[in-house]
């Protein structure tokens, strides 16, 4: 007896049984876990599947984008009714290089049932009717290690999220290994340690893929939030639900789902991409394509939207020539300093104009992940290169390390990491703040203090943490920043540093 998955034309799904013919259920003791999907959700003839995808991706009409994508969401529903809006998104693959793709999807039948993610702890590989995609075994064994990260085969079977992913990525990028996450139930605390992991993996030729619908709109859905000018009000709330997405956005994306309960089913692989992204210094996202079953069924009771995006790392305003001359600086003014030599002059005749033009900028000198010094200016007062030579020498004679000052035995491991910063610049609400994109600088009567983004990135703060965490900088109570005589500003910054 097979359990066969029909598609309903709003992307929902119902479970019905009947017997022997089709293609074989998932059987947890298998290596290679079977095309399920195939037949009812996609094309099961491999030649059918090739032709309907390609005719898609050709008609797709990419984006212009910033650099090579590093992520995409792609929804999930039948073929027919959601794999136009998928094919522009993956469109933007077409030409890319990735050896590794970690596809992160969830489980529609045991939603809410169990914790953590679920990472295979033995598979070999996922199958589609267009052939075999191997398991990359290290990382999965690699993610496996942490306790977030759990095996347990029931929770991928009968489940189409991910697997329709895999079509799309074979006919884009063709030759790559997977790595499939299945997420279930998450406390922020999850996200971030989750996303820990996951970046421990993550390279320039490793793409993360979302699997997630947008609105499930209807009284079958239990969602009814309005019931007149539906396909407008739709179009609103997948816009307010695209807001924090496009400029990855953690804790705005939390924020919407908890003032509209958006009935947005892959809501836990969307956050945790947005606190990858967010550890990553953030991210530019781009929305490819949507649509709704309710536009295509010309029937409002029930629709699901369709989104897709893209996303690519934010661009800074250096160059890397410029970042190169920015570095070498800092190091020769840092070599000259911890040894008693004379600084080295500098001609400015003879660097980029980035490092000629007005800059601001902090210099940090860490050991092996241990900071040893970190100094910088807020307001650009002289040339970008000038800003260089004085931070990087007061980093040398960082305060806090006073009794345990950095010394010239040390250059070796000292690396050197530059904050080129924007102009600051003062918010009235805390929802403006994006960790991954900003730095804070905030000052309460005499008490002022500054985190740079990195802080906050790395450690994977919320939006509240990083407040709290830069009120205490400030010598102030940690929710000083509430007080409405607190100034808040942020500010952005191009961060490189010579391990790069």
């Amino acid at each position: 007896m097979r359990l066969y998955v029909v598609t309903l034309w709003m992307g929902a799904f119902l479970l019905i049984t009947s017997n022997k013919e089709a293609i074989a259920m998932f059987n947890p003791s298998d290596k290679i876990r079977p095309a399920e999907c195939a037949g009812d959700w996609y094309p099961a003839k491999a030649s059918d599947l090739s032709q309907m995808v390609d005719s898609l991706l050709n008609k797709a009409t990419p984006p212009k984008l910033n650099g090579k994508p590093i992520a995409l969401i792609g929804p999930h529903a039948g073929y027919q009714y959601s794999a136009a809006v998928s094919a522009a998104g993956y469109k933007c693959l077409i030409g890319q290089t990735y050896r590794r793709v970690i596809v992160m999807a969830f489980s529609h039948r045991m939603a809410g049932t169990y914790r953590g993610l679920e990472v295979s702890a033995d598979l070999t590989a996922y199958q589609t009717p267009l052939g075999d995609v191997p398991i990359d075994r290290s990382a999965c064994d690699q993610l496996l290690k942490n306790s977030l990260f759990t095996s347990n085969p029931s929770v991928a079977q009968s489940e189409h999220s991910l697997e329709l992913q895999i079509p799309f990525l074979q006919q884009t990028i063709k030759d790559f290994k997977l790595v499939p996450i299945y997420v279930g139930k998450m406390s922020t605390n999850d996200y971030t340690e989750a996303a820990k992991a996951i970046v421990g993996l993550l390279d320039d030729e490793t793409l993360l893929v979302v699997s997630s619908d947008f609105t499930h709109y209807g009284s079958r859905f239990g969602y009814e939030p309005f019931k007149d000018n539906i396909p407008t009000r739709l179009t609103e709330l997948a816009n307010q639900a695209a807001a924090p997405l496009l400029v990855a956005d953690y804790d705005g994306f939390a924020a919407h789902l908890e003032k509209t309960d958006d009935t947005i089913c892959g809501r836990g692989p969307i956050q945790l991409l947005l606190r990858i992204l967010s550890m990553l210094g953030g991210a530019e996202g781009t929305r490819t394509a949507m649509d709704n079953s309710g536009q295509q069924m010309n029937d409002w009771t029930t629709s699901v939207t369709y989104q897709s995006f893209v996303y690519t790392r934010r661009q800074g305003t250096l160059t890397e020539t410029e970042r190169h001359e920015s570095l070498k600086l800092a190091r020769q003014t840092v070599t000259a300093q911890l040894k008693g030599e004379k600084l080295p002059a500098v001609d400015a005749n003879n660097l980029s104009s980035g490092l000629q033009n007005k800059g601001a900028c902090f210099v940090t000198l860490q050991n092996h992940g241990r900071l040893r010094g970190c100094i910088g200016n807020m307001e650009a007062s002289g040339p970008f290169y000038d800003s260089i030579l004085h931070n990087a020498v007061a980093a040398c004679k960082d305060y806090r390390f006073v009794d345990n000052p950095v010394t010239t035995t040390e250059l070796p491991d000292i690396d050197i990491e530059i904050s080129y910063l924007t102009p600051m610049k003062q918010i009235s609400n805390v929802s403006e703040i994006i960790v991954g994109r900003h730095g804070l600088y905030m000052s309460r009567e005499y008490r002022s203090g500054v985190l740079l983004p990195q802080v906050a990135y790395e450690r994977g703060w919320t939006r509240e943490q990083f407040l709290s965490e830069t009120c205490r900088k400030a010598g102030l109570a940690a929710d000083d920043w509430k007080k409405p005589d607190t100034k808040i500003y942020t500010f952005e910054a191009q961060v490189f540093g010579e391990k790069e």
